[in-house]
């Protein structure tokens, strides 16, 4: 996954979806391993969507812990993409504008790394759902 350095830092945003593992994984700044990279993981419920051509166009988690939303700078205005937006304990990380037209969701092991700028890398890996735990339909595909 190789990004492009962009306007403040950003980069051009990288994300692949690894269907056989059900893992999403994007690089959203030029260093996540920087010195003041911090490391974070839990377990939550996520969901990917994925534009008409099969690129990731979004993803979600649902319920971050306390010490991840505060860690996140505020973003304002329209200049979302390839950012981390936090909502009420959401994360949302749109990658495209396109619209949705599949969508994998359910219990994910999620891992980011934040630095100062904010979120550097985030992975989500699904779990295999239990049947009577499962929250959601399988919506639009996955």
């Amino acid at each position: 996954m190789e990004g492009h350095a962009g306007p403040a830092g950003l980069r051009s945003v990288q994300a692949e979806w690894d269907e056989e593992r059900h893992r999403v994984r994007a690089e959203l700044r030029a260093d996540p391993d920087a010195p003041d990279a911090a490391p974070m993981s839990f377990r939550s419920i996520g969901w990917v969507a994925f534009g008409a051509s099969g690129e990731v166009s979004s993803i979600n988690v649902h319920d971050i812990p306390v010490e991840v939303s505060d860690r996140l700078p505020r973003v304002d205005g329209d200049d979302v993409i390839g950012r981390g937006v936090v909502d009420t304990q959401w994360l949302w990380v749109p990658l495209g504008t396109g619209p949705t037209t599949r969508r994998c969701a359910g219990t994910a092991d999620v891992e980011l790394v934040l630095t100062a700028e904010g979120l550097a890398r985030l992975t989500l890996r699904f779990l295999e759902p239990p049947a009577e735990d499962w929250p959601w339909p399988t919506a639009i595909g996955c």
